[in-house]
């Protein structure tokens, strides 16, 4: 059986040229939805150069239906071709061969050929005016349902980023009333103010001797259990929440600096990137957003008011419960005040003061006391020989605890965290001078670029504790601290000891704002050069 004859060739062309002029508008179409050039900016050229072209193919086909038979004529010297003409010139080819009249059947045949390249031309002609006219609409078409489509994605982008806004809106809002409820603690503060002030009148008691005397209060003897219960039960009532973050900070000397260098950063923009890097500023968010994990403004506004009231110990009202976890207690100042048991897990006090601060026995678990300034404070373990008020006939020895504590570019000069759990507990480039860690546990922790001067860790579990970049003022701190921690805590060969300049060490914010160039002879640069999880450990 024959295999069917192929189309003719004359009736492919058309569909093909429509075939990739559709292709074409298709693929531009994808380019430009997939690299978002051109859509929205260019689209009226994109359909001004597709009507533009269909114009141009329809006038030249216009023109050329207008001006066929002269076009042919020049061409081909025929006005027309039509089918049925061509049967008398081909009988004439037949006629004069039959006769042996060559050039009579030369001269036919050419006519023929005239006539049939005439005919083939305005054929072909058409189609590509068909063609064209096709592929340019079909083209069209796929560019302009891609670009839609593109569109309309972008539409749901939008969207989906509206409801995305919405729904931190809601969060702000959910959190916000929270903010509101706790509000209504305010004046139960304040009244628990006015009877601390009152209770501090009647007690008449002062620590030091004339016009510099401090008055104080003992949260034991100088006020009574109803107020206690109160203070106790205004904390607890007092719930973290997520609040809006304050775009400005007036107490933090460095934010400070950052919002008087703005006014001058148009014209000194050279000079204020500079100075940013130099002291780390952070700008504030372009938008108001939520304070990164739940605070209680209200439980630091309490401690606040016990500590201005005077409330210099505050162990009987730890030991009954007094809630201070939480507590947004930035920029707090406390001085020689006994805090003994005091239950402070995730508050914050960042750039606080701690002098003479009593600690012992305290849970600041996660706690952040980022760039705080810490002196002369106890954070070792509570035992019966120095426990105040009710812990003093508790008869066990509470840790302090201070798991994954943030003291990252504190200074801490003459602290003692004597036996204090303080795993994972964060040093990074802090000032620890005088500090002791005898017997502490600080697996985890870390001291990146910290400096180290006269700090003690006899005893001290330092399982995987990282000193990578810390600075020291001994040459044989390795080897001292081999022999003094807990045996087989620590591994020297983790490390390895160089000299350094004090320009080095001065690029850490805590030593340069707080030592002098020569405050200590020399200094050395821990590097570490092995991990701490390696086949050998």
């Amino acid at each position: 059986m024959d295999a069917p004859d192929p189309p003719p060739p004359s009736a492919r062309p058309p569909f093909l040229f429509g075939v990739i002029l559709f292709g074409f508008g298709l693929l531009a179409g994808i380019l430009l939805a997939f690299s978002g050039y051109g859509i929205e900016d260019s689209a009226g050229l994109v359909v001004t150069v597709f009507l533009a072209l269909i114009f141009c193919v329809m006038l030249l086909s216009a023109l050329l239906v207008l001006f066929r038979k002269p076009l042919l004529r020049q061409l081909f010297g025929v006005a027309e071709a039509q089918l049925e003409e061509l049967a008398g010139p081909l009988a004439l080819v037949a006629e004069r061969t039959a006769e042996r009249d060559p050039p009579g059947a030369v001269r036919a045949a050419r006519d023929v050929l005239k006539l049939s390249f005439a005919r083939y031309a305005w054929l072909s002609a058409r189609r590509w005016m068909l063609a064209s006219l096709t592929g340019l609409i079909a083209a069209m078409a796929a560019l302009a349902g891609t670009a839609l489509l593109f569109k309309q994605n972008q539409l749901i982008e939008t969207q989906a980023g509206l409801l995305t806004e919405q729904t931190a809106l809601f969060e702000q809002q959910v959190e916000l009333a929270e903010a509101a409820r706790n509000a209504i603690l305010a004046g139960e503060i304040t009244e628990i103010a006015a009877l601390l002030g009152e209770a501090l009148d009647e007690a008449g008691l002062a620590r030091g001797d004339g016009p510099d005397a401090i008055p104080y209060l003992d949260s034991l003897h100088d006020i009574g259990h109803s107020l206690r219960m109160r203070i106790i039960a205004a904390s607890r009532g007092a719930k973290p929440y997520r609040f809006l973050r304050p775009m400005i900070v007036a107490a933090d000397q460095r934010d400070r600096q950052r919002v008087a260098a703005a006014r001058r950063q148009a014209e000194l923009p050279d000079f204020h990137s500079a100075i940013r890097d130099a002291f780390r500023w952070q700008d504030p968010p372009e938008t108001l957003s939520l304070v990164p994990s739940p605070l209680s403004p209200e439980r630091g506004q309490l401690l606040e008011v016990l500590v201005r009231s005077g409330v210099a110990d505050h162990a009987a009202l730890n030991y009954y419960g007094l809630d201070l976890s939480h507590a947004w207690a930035d920029d707090v100042y406390l001085l020689g005040t006994v805090m003994q048991g005091a239950a402070l897990s995730y508050a914050s006090l960042r750039r606080g003061q701690l002098i003479e601060t009593d600690l012992r026995g305290a849970t600041l678990d996660n706690a952040d006391l980022t760039r705080a300034f810490i002196s002369r404070a106890l954070f070792s373990t509570l035992t019966g020989e120095v426990a105040r008020g009710p812990y003093a006939a508790l008869g066990y020895t509470p840790q302090t605890s201070l798991v994954g504590t943030r003291f990252a570019e504190a200074a801490l000069r003459q602290v003692a965290l004597t036996g204090a759990q303080a795993t994972l507990a964060d040093f990074d480039r802090a000032l620890l001078v005088e500090v002791d860690f005898s017997q502490a546990s600080l697996r985890g922790a870390t001291f990146r670029g910290a400096v180290l001067h006269a700090v003690t860790f006899d005893g001290a579990a330092l399982h995987s504790v990282d000193f990578d970049g810390a600075f020291v003022t001994s040459g044989d701190f390795l080897e001292l601290l081999a022999d003094s921690a807990l045996p087989g805590s620590f591994r020297a060969d983790r490390y390895e000891i160089t000299p350094a300049a004090w320009t080095e060490v001065a690029q850490i914010d805590t030593a340069y704002l707080v030592l002098e160039e020569d405050s200590f002879e020399r200094y050395w640069k821990l590097r570490r050069i092995k991990p701490f999880e390696d086949v050998d450990n």
